[in-house]
């Protein structure tokens, strides 16, 4: 599973367009600069970049982490707590009329359900200090939010790209 695990994080970084994510290999998982209260994001992608790359990087880093504290289990439940209360722009579409356009198509309901499951199995893993499920959880998100972005996003292979 650990080898798995950098395959699938790759994967999502290049076919999610998210910049900066990258596995820890260190033997405990790194402090993470708290995110900022509540950026404005203009648009999905800037909502998925500043609002759910950052609590969902939480997650990655901790799901094996070898050593944990109540500090990094208090993080990582604060991270589930955002990408839960992100969830409903997600299943949304986004903010403009074209990108909630896209949430009625069968295909995004479909993976917006997935995630949702995920990111709740991530909140439930953290509050029970369950180190084994938040690695399933997030390991899930990864093939999850991937396959989402190689369907919806047409900048998932380039994220320079312009919108």
């Amino acid at each position: 599973m650990r080898f798995v695990r950098p395959i699938l994080l790759a994967s999502a970084v290049i076919v999610g367009g998210l910049a900066g994510c990258e596995q820890q290999t260190t033997a405990e998982a790194p402090a993470t600069p708290p995110a900022p209260a509540a950026p404005a994001a203009k648009d999905s992608r800037s909502f998925m970049v500043e609002v759910v790359q950052p609590p969902t990087q939480v997650l990655w880093n901790y799901g094996y982490a070898e050593k944990m504290t109540d500090e990094n289990w208090d993080e990582v439940s604060k991270a589930a707590t955002a990408l839960v209360a992100a969830m409903p722009t997600i299943a949304a579409g986004g903010f403009s009329d074209e990108e909630k356009a896209r949430a009625s198509q069968g295909g995004w309901q479909d993976w917006a359900q997935k995630t949702t499951d995920f990111v709740n199995a991530a909140k439930v893993a953290a509050d029970q200090k369950n180190q084994m499920a938040l690695a399933t959880a997030g390991d899930s998100l990864v093939e999850t939010c991937g396959g989402c972005h190689t369907e919806f996003d047409p900048n998932a292979q380039d994220p320079a790209a312009p919108k």
